[in-house]
């Protein structure tokens, strides 16, 4: 007769959070719009979501219900035309394109630019975005902003300005130039009036960040704007000349409180070996979190990189073909020194860099008046951002690139990215052309483990991906749709084998709990073996027993070892199973477990037609022996698992079956 074992660790627990289950088990949420979308944003205070739409502002609530919607278009225009619209002949109906979307929390509005009359914007309320807090068609073109081109991505950032003793609030913009637009590339809004001054206005006239008023130089296409230490970068691609169409790839930099835009400098990125991955699509600015940290260092590619510090995650496809593309890294350390090291190279050694030229002046034709100024390596800290014998931005040669190796590549179109760090490991989430966000462990050798839920195939991901307040869903936005997805599925494994299978960082077996969970959701966790994550480690496993075999007619303690069970606490209780027969279980020390065997009596027979025993090795191989005077060696189980009934858990470990001897 087939005979079991078991041994149960009964915890006198509470019972599991339902509101934890209900988050990891919640229905995968969306919001269709009726036009294309073109921006998202979150407002960081609420969580609210506000799409930007052909013709339409939405504004949605952290689960994606409609709470308000503005209608931007269409309206009468005209390409050519200087608004206000009385004032253009052949105007028609035309859609409003979002162009830009920016939170400005200190007065509860939201900036919304569209590609209509030239380019203007409008304030919207935060609360409902059906109320229009300010706009003006009647201003002319100090107030263009965006770009009435498709194709002309316009990015932007909050920030400040300083006059008269008082702090501004500010956007700083950074665009493309099309046939009709300004040739201004930055530029920064005033988001009041004040004096001469009026809203939107640009403020800062200067002349040395801009194409020249006819045929551009550059033909620049901007992704990304963000602020850092007292700075403000833009990420872009430009040709090399207006007649050459290969890109290169440059971060900017810009001191927030520089007015007049001396301190612009670009330095060029290369991504993969020869600069393969030549375009930048979109990027995400995060900390490495402390294991990718320590792998970046130890590459020795990257310099220091220390948990703390951020790192622009890149990624970028090649003009010669774009259904392959990467994910690169640099570290703002490492941007801000080699943008320092051009900027000193012009301040103090004509423009060198050991002997070679390493200084550009992209915007200006008149070279030799630049990098001719002498100031010493030790005054520059008072010159970090340029002076008025400098009016010209600066930029790297290439061959003093910022050049990273490429993380991760695939053969698709990678759109956007997304970055988290969890229990000290890195993912992530990169989204394609196809609607596919791939998720991807960044490590030494960065491994992809899964995709992201949701039914976003073939759609092309909206660069705008990012996460919820609480970082425990991603936002993924296709052409008229956004997804809030779960960043990890742990509780669809029941087992541990399954669960540390996934490979996922965020995912690991509670072991007295008997859950596959996020680290922060396992009570014990922080004890040691209460949280088992792969591929580090692995679960729970009986690794022998002593005695290994005993006489059919002999009783005796049996001692399991079970080197990864989590410690026994006073309070919890041990109880061993063994058919119908019971006894109380003792852990001698951490890793070993005894309990009583039953009678020779309560020991069932074996059936006459069965003369084989089944013994099993540390390996959990087994193979056949006669059975005389023996009883049959407990099996050794691959692993222990978990069950939970109601508020009392259980953990369960299977010894498999065995034939007993009928001597």
């Amino acid at each position: 007769m087939a005979s079991w074992v078991s041994l149960l660790l009964v915890l006198l627990w509470q019972s599991i959070s339902q509101a934890q289950e209900e988050s990891s088990n919640a229905p995968i949420l969306e919001f269709i719009s009726e036009t294309n979308i073109n921006n998202v944003v979150q407002d960081p205070q609420t969580g609210r979501i506000y799409l930007g739409a052909n013709d339409s502002i939405y504004q949605l609530g952290p689960f994606l219900k409609l709470q308000a919607r503005a209608e931007t278009g269409p309206k009468e225009d005209a390409r050519s035309c200087t608004p206000p619209a009385s004032a253009c002949q052949d105007t028609k109906p035309m859609s409003n394109l979002n162009k830009l979307l920016l939170i400005h929390p200190s007065n509860g509005s939201l900036i919304v630019c569209g590609s209509r009359y030239r380019g203007i914007c409008s304030l919207l309320n935060l609360s409902n975005v059906e109320e229009q807090i300010y706009y003006s068609d009647n201003k002319g073109e100090r107030t263009y902003v965006a770009s009435i081109e498709d194709n002309v991505n316009v990015v932007g950032v909050m920030s400040y300005y300083k006059k008269d003793g008082q702090t501004f609030n500010v956007f700083v913009v950074g665009k493309g130039y099309g046939s009709l637009d300004s040739t201004k590339l930055i530029s920064t809004r005033i988001l009041q009036d004040y004096k001469e001054w009026v809203v939107f206005e640009n403020i800062i006239e200067a002349s040395t960040v801009q194409t020249t008023p006819f045929v551009p130089k550059y033909l620049h296409d901007f992704r990304h704007a963000f602020k850092e230490d007292g700075y403000v970068y833009f990420l872009f691609s430009r040709t090399l000349d207006g007649t050459d169409n290969k890109n290169l790839t440059f971060v900017s930099r810009l001191c927030e409180d520089d007015h007049h835009y001396y301190s612009h400098t670009e330095l060029q990125l290369n991504c993969g070996p020869k600069n393969q991955y030549n375009k930048v699509r979109a990027a995400f600015v995060a900390s490495p979190g402390k294991e990718l940290a320590r792998a970046m260092t130890e590459s020795g590619m990257y310099g220091k990189v220390v948990s703390w510090n951020k790192v622009l995650f890149m990624v970028a496809s090649s003009d010669e073909d774009d259904s392959k593309s990467a994910l690169c890294m640099y570290p703002m350390n490492s941007i801000n020194e080699r943008l320092m090291d051009i900027i000193s190279a012009c301040y103090s050694d004509h423009g060198k860099i050991s002997g070679f030229p390493a200084v550009d002046i992209p915007y200006s034709s008149k070279t030799d008046e630049f990098c001719s100024s002498k100031i010493g390596k030790d005054m520059l800290e008072s010159y970090k951002c340029g002076a008025d014998f400098l009016p010209s931005p600066l930029a790297s040669k290439p061959r003093y690139a910022l050049t990273a190796g490429p993380v991760w590549t695939t053969s698709s179109l990678l759109t956007a990215v997304a970055v988290a760090v969890e229990n000290d490991h890195t993912i992530a989430f990169l989204g394609n052309n196809k609607g596919e966000v791939f998720k991807v462990h960044l490590t030494a050798e960065a491994k992809d483990y899964g995709k992201a839920p949701g039914d976003t195939i073939g759609e092309k991901v909206n660069k705008n991906l990012f996460f919820d307040l609480s970082h425990s869903h991603l936002y993924i936005t296709t052409e008229k749709k956004i997804t809030k997805v779960p960043v990890q599925m742990c509780l669809q494994k029941t087992d541990c084998q399954s669960c540390v299978g996934l490979r996922d960082p965020y995912c690991g077996w509670c072991v007295l709990e008997g859950r596959c969970t996020r680290r922060s959701e396992c009570r014990r966790a922080e004890e040691k073996n209460g949280w088992l994550w792969s591929p580090r480690q692995q679960c729970v496993k009986i690794v022998s027993f002593y005695p290994s075999n005993l006489s059919c007619k002999k009783t005796d303690k049996i001692q399991i070892n079970i080197p990864s069970l989590p410690t026994i606490g006073p309070s919890d209780r041990l109880q061993c199973n063994i058919g119908s027969f019971q006894s109380d279980g003792t852990m001698l020390d951490s890793s070993q477990v005894s309990c009583d065997l039953p009678q020779p009596s309560h020991i069932p027979k074996t059936p006459e037609d069965q003369g084989l025993a089944y013994l099993f090795n540390d390996q959990s191989n087994f193979f056949k022996v006669p059975c005389k005077s023996f009883q049959a060696p407990l099996a050794i189980p691959h692993y222990v698992t978990l069950q939970l009934q109601s508020s009392t858990y259980f953990i369960s470990i299977s010894f498999g079956e065995q034939t007993q001897s009928n001597t």
